[in-house]
């Protein structure tokens, strides 16, 4: 391989270190994430790559940010280092799951084949099985008992071959944990098929029996509103529901009209986050025995939100069956929903929500489910890591980060000084390939 360098003869080179993905590997199988993988459903006649590793290549994926799947090759497939850290042997490395083809171990159309072959409910019947798994390794993960639940729009764009724009929406459900929301579940379905309630009902049918005594309050906008489900949520999982109410129901406009007599107490708070243009200034009034709406059968009491604007004043009213909490916390509960607007915003614009291409459906939901997943995973890891760090302790001494070099079937892994040795003294044999080589490495240098 030296004699290949010293020729110019090299088909790439690579930083060889991938001391993250070695902590988060071993952060993965503290979780049990790797079990949950080889649980991921599998409707394939032949099945000679196990749902391991497309599961683990497309959550590094997103771990990644890598924009499409045919760019997982040059980028994970290049390290055998890196591919041993995803869970490759060595034989899987040199040869590959199918000899007759140029990438090894697999190339991005077997992994697309694999989930088109997926049926969307299999997202959420492993997402189930990943969060008990999270919820014994790191129980943390629901701190202060307030769940959250929003739905996702996924536009999967048009492609060659005269393929229409499709939509998917996904239901997804949140915790919050030691002040970050966290996606811990969620049902991917064809969009337009549902309500916003209808996706709500199923998927806390699934999530309940996992989160059961750990749940205590359910946060959602007005697009979740059912009297009839909420009355059921807190009568029979004795689950509390926090949600904000529509301008047309008549419990809005009672609320607003108990709030103007003279001797409601109104009380100065923090004025909103999310806004356009003027900041406004923010009151509310906490109201009590609100028993207004017929369908909801469940005692209420709630808020009126006043924000005061130079030239207009605007309301908002949210109601919450949990009776003993003060107008300050509902007030806070509601505007935590925000947060999950937040993780969609974060993970549209650094990860690979938005980051779909032309694809059939089940694929665009596979890039999904690992994107939410790797977004809650990374969370973990990154507190985990942090509390590592600060653990002072005797470490074994390292040479550095090297880099690997590949010449057809062979690799050498040399240190930095060694490859500029090589460059510096055999140069003229590189010819024109030495520019191509750079920039690569200048590409690679360049921060994500």
């Amino acid at each position: 391989m030296l004699s290949a360098l010293e020729r110019g003869e090299t088909d790439g080179i690579l930083p060889a270190a991938s001391h993250f993905m070695d902590r988060f590997a071993q952060f993965m199988l503290g979780a049990g994430i790797p079990k949950v993988f080889d649980e991921f459903p599998d409707h394939r006649k032949r099945k000679w790559i196990a749902p391991f590793f497309f599961c683990n290549v497309l959550l590094h994926k997103s771990l990644l940010r890598l924009t499409s799947l045919s760019s997982i090759g040059p980028f994970l497939f290049s390290s055998p280092d890196v591919m041993r850290t995803l869970g490759f042997q060595m034989r899987q490395i040199r040869e590959g799951f199918y000899r007759v083809d140029g990438m090894r171990p697999f190339n991005e159309e077997a992994m697309s084949d694999f989930f088109a072959g997926c049926e969307l409910s299999g997202y959420l019947k492993n997402q189930k099985v990943a969060l008990r798994a999270l919820m014994k390794s790191h129980p943390e993960i629901i701190s202060d008992g307030s769940i959250i639940m929003d739905v996702l729009d996924t536009r999967i764009p048009a492609g060659n071959r005269c393929k229409e724009q499709k939509h998917l929406e996904t239901c997804v459900l949140c915790s919050m944990s030691e002040g970050e929301v966290l996606p811990i579940l969620w049902n991917i379905g064809k969009a337009n098929t549902k309500a916003d309630v209808t996706q709500g009902k199923a998927l806390m049918s699934a999530a309940m029996p996992i989160l059961r005594g750990r749940a205590k309050r359910l946060i959602v906008d007005r697009g979740f509103i059912s009297g009839s489900w909420i009355t059921k949520l807190k009568r029979d999982e004795k689950l509390d529901v926090v949600i904000g109410l529509k301008s047309d129901m008549v419990l809005h406009q009672d609320m607003i009209s108990l709030s103007k007599h003279l001797d409601t107490k109104w009380e100065r708070v923090e004025s909103p986050k999310y806004h356009k243009g003027e900041i406004p200034k923010r009151y509310i009034c906490y109201l009590s025995e609100l028993n207004l709406w017929e369908e909801c059968e469940a005692p209420l009491s709630g808020i009126v939100i006043r924000d005061k604007y130079a030239d207009r004043t605007e309301y908002q009213t949210v109601v919450t069956t949990d009776l003993e909490a003060t107008g300050k916390q509902i007030h806070a509960w509601i505007r935590s929903r925000w947060e999950i607007e937040e993780a969609f915003m974060t993970e549209s614009r650094y990860g690979c929500l938005n980051r779909i291409g032309s694809c059939r459906e089940s694929v665009a939901a596979a890039i999904v489910h690992f994107s939410l997943l790797a977004y809650a995973l990374l969370k973990l890891f990154e507190r985990q890591d942090e509390a590592e760090r600060r653990d002072i302790r005797p470490r074994l001494m390292t040479a550095g980060v090297e880099f690997v070099a590949y010449w057809r079937e062979y690799y050498a892994i040399i240190f930095p000084s060694k490859l500029v040795e090589l460059v510096a003294r055999c140069a003229p044999s590189w010819g024109e390939r030495l520019p191509s080589i750079l920039e690569k490495l200048r590409i690679l240098e360049q921060p994500p």
